[in-house]
């Protein structure tokens, strides 16, 4: 697991009771449903998306750039 992408970018609760508050705020200002989890990596707590099964299941082709020629 990537420490810098999954834990450094985002925001950290100290506890489950704070991003629990926070996860309520969220989802009552957006309307986006959120979810909350502990992290395995850092120890804290952080909110991320809820995202539908249909979009995880989606493959998503790879991006590819063209060569470019410098002549």
């Amino acid at each position: 697991m990537d420490v810098e992408r999954s834990c450094r970018s985002k925001h950290v609760y100290l506890t489950k009771a704070h991003a629990k508050a926070v996860v309520r705020l969220m989802g009552a200002r957006h309307r986006d449903q959120f979810h909350l989890y502990a992290c395995g990596e850092c120890g804290y707590w952080h909110a991320a998306h809820l995202v539908p099964a249909y979009l995880r299941a989606r493959q998503v082709p790879a991006f590819e750039r063209p060569a470019v020629r410098v002549a």
